[in-house]
């Protein structure tokens, strides 16, 4: 994500486009969070964070209506809707094909002027946990948050090193989002990996933070 793109280049970008779809897809009920990565007016990939027991076929539907508002192209098996939460087998196999991330829990220690975050991540070979502290602010909590969800990230492959080049609070369409960059290696591979993910009422600040680092890796670590 370029940091010198003004609010108006960002929203006429394709960044901007995909920005737009997510933001009217997570509005839809049963919807905790979304991904969508475009290219040449056509969506090529469009995943979706549901809540436990929503129906997937009424929440597809709901999901291509809103794309079609958007004059974009959309082949609907692209579409990958997965539960917040795996307890059992069904929901791990929806998870073959890719390693697709999933936050599982969240959570906030303080003491003192610190706060420590603990990240629990669902993937397709089970459960992987990552902690981070930092000073007890609003940006603070965001960072710990990030960090977390990195080292989380860490144990799902060998040899795979994550880390957080930046992370700020942006205020974009009017809506205000957290925006992290990304550094990733693992063996000879290397990238600088960026998303946004709103901050929402009815969403932690932490929560957003651990989204935002999700989206940004989770494609690249599938690879």
């Amino acid at each position: 994500m370029p940091d010198r793109m003004s609010t108006a280049d960002l929203e006429r970008s394709p960044h901007g486009l995909e920005l737009r779809i997510i933001a009217e897809v997570e509005r839809l009920p049963g919807v905790i969070a979304a991904a969508v990565w475009i290219e040449n007016r056509e969506i090529v990939d469009l995943r979706i964070h549901a809540q436990p027991g929503a129906s997937s076929t009424i929440l597809g539907n709901a999901v291509i209506q809103v794309v079609e508002r958007f004059d974009v192209g959309m082949d609907p098996r692209v579409l990958r809707i997965v539960a917040a939460t795996i307890p059992g087998l069904e929901e791990q196999e929806a998870l073959t094909g890719g390693r697709f991330l999933i936050l599982q829990d969240i959570s906030l220690v303080r003491e003192g002027s610190r706060v420590t975050c603990n990240v629990r991540l669902a993937y397709e070979a089970g459960i992987v946990t990552g902690e981070a502290s930092e000073v007890d602010s609003e940006s603070g909590r965001a960072r710990a948050a990030a960090l977390a969800t990195l080292r989380a990230a860490e144990g799902t492959s060998d040899g795979l090193v994550l880390a957080l080049e930046g992370l700020s609070v942006v205020v974009l369409f009017g809506r205000r989002y957290v925006a992290v960059a990304v550094e990733a290696a693992v063996r000879r591979r290397f990238a600088t990996l960026s998303a946004l993910s709103p901050i929402d009422s009815g969403r932690p600040l932490e929560e957003s933070a651990c989204l935002a680092v999700l989206r940004a890796i989770d494609r690249w670590i599938a690879l």
